[in-house]
């Protein structure tokens, strides 16, 4: 990972130093939602990644236009999803946990346990425009990227069974069978189309495949060891604020 990490930065500062100083350099911001996808169950237990529900998504980086229509883009994004879910037919959500008295089976405590992800990344992103000097240009990307990946479990069946007195002394701790955190490569490929109404300001949308490489090592079991697949849809605004020759 460490020899990744050197390849990407040397690439990167090599490709930022070869912007031309009469190129544009511009703000991009977008947002957008992302979902993810996939087997939904493994060999013994639902898969964790396929499972999130819709999640939010955005941008924020600047822009190199290297040529007419070839442009090189930093990024900086952001993912997150507060919504895992997974069901078996009609029954009631894998999530879902009830406590009942064990002598007369009355309903003591019910609830759902939580689990959502975060990922944050920083990458390059090639776009190559399909026209020029138009209004309504198409466009496609490949975007590379190092990803930190962190998800949060609460098990509160655990918390409400302790509550009870209902756990043996020896359970010092909640069990978490999903993946907690990774750090990883990623790869963003995908097309899209920017309209530009005047000199200064362009609007886009886009859409996009989300490739994040994640360890093995950090599942805790081997059936449920996967990567990160998702869909990208955003919509962002770009701004040319400087042309390298005025600096």
């Amino acid at each position: 990972m460490k020899k990744c990490l050197l390849l990407f930065s040397f690439l990167l500062l090599s490709i930022l130093a070869a912007a031309q100083f009469e190129q544009k350099i511009s703000l991009n911001l977008a947002g957008g939602v992302f979902k993810t996808f996939g087997k939904k169950v493994g060999e013994y237990e639902p898969m964790q990644m396929p499972n999130y529900g819709m999640g939010f998504s955005a941008n924020l980086g600047l822009q190199f236009k290297i040529v007419e229509q070839f442009s090189l883009s930093v990024e900086f994004g952001y993912m997150s999803s507060h919504r895992w879910d997974y069901h078996e037919g009609d029954n009631n959500s894998f999530l879902y946990w009830s406590i009942l008295d064990s002598i007369t089976f009355d309903l003591l405590e019910e609830g759902y346990n939580y689990l959502d992800i975060h990922n944050y990344s920083i990458g390059i992103k090639p776009k190559l425009y399909l026209t020029q000097g138009k209004k309504w240009n198409p466009y496609l990307f490949a975007g590379v990227n190092i990803n930190w990946t962190r998800a949060w479990f609460e098990n509160s069946w655990w918390i409400a069974a302790d509550n009870l007195g209902y756990l043996p002394k020896d359970d010092t701790g909640p069990y978490n069978g999903n993946l907690e955190q990774n750090f990883g490569l990623g790869f963003n490929p995908g097309f899209g189309i920017e309209y530009s109404p005047g000199d200064k300001i362009s609007f886009n949308l886009s859409s996009g495949y989300y490739l994040i490489m994640l360890n093995k090592n950090n599942f805790k079991s081997p059936s449920r060891e996967e990567h990160f697949n998702a869909f990208v849809l955003q919509a962002g605004v770009r701004y040319n604020f400087i042309k390298s020759k005025d600096l």
